[in-house]
């Protein structure tokens, strides 16, 4: 259970992050309501994600968004795709790109009870015939409910999305791409 001086902190923090306010703004919250204890942006980002149980992982990326330094771009100091510089003039980084990564905040999801009926969804849903309202209506999705899983020539006895708990993850990217004819990676 949360306590009161958290459920503050974190609106605190919603607040910030669901209006776009700069950290400058979030810090001068103090002087302009001082009686509302208001911690510094550093302290409540740190707090928040104590309380979330996992943290972000910061990754730099180009100015353009032509690629993001990791894997075979993680000691490049340009752009391989436009030259541009990786770190300003003050030794920085131009560009951050924040990664929540997604094992963590599953279990996350899986600790709230409130979330827990929210991650049933796809379990309880019930498709209705010629009608597409979801994912799980359409016919790669059914085709899998049919089958069993396999993973790496291995065959096994459970079909997927089997258990309650399964998940149907899709993504989505933009300017993302993972395979290696790629022409940019983001």
């Amino acid at each position: 259970e949360l306590s009161d001086h958290d459920i503050a902190l974190l609106r605190h923090f919603a607040l910030k992050n669901t209006t776009e306010m700069t950290e400058a703004t979030f810090e001068k919250l103090r002087f302009a309501f001082p009686k509302s204890n208001v911690a510094s942006y550093k302290v409540t980002r740190r707090r928040a994600a104590f309380l979330a149980k996992f943290q972000p992982v910061p990754y730099d990326c180009c100015v353009n968004s032509c690629c993001c330094y990791t894997g075979p771009h993680a000691d490049k100091q340009k752009c391989p795709f436009c030259n541009a510089d990786r770190l300003d003039a003050n030794g920085n980084p131009r560009r951050r790109f924040t990664y929540i990564p997604l094992i963590p905040r599953l279990r996350t999801f899986y600790g709230n009870l409130g979330m827990i009926d929210k991650l049933r969804y796809r379990h309880n849903f019930t498709c209705e015939p010629d009608y597409v309202q979801d994912v799980m209506d359409g016919s790669h999705y059914r085709t899998l409910r049919s089958q069993h899983v396999s993973v790496g020539g291995q065959t096994f006895t459970h079909k997927y999305f089997d258990d309650e708990h399964d998940i149907a993850l899709g993504l989505s990217t933009d300017g993302f791409a993972p395979f290696k004819r790629r022409k940019k990676t983001c």
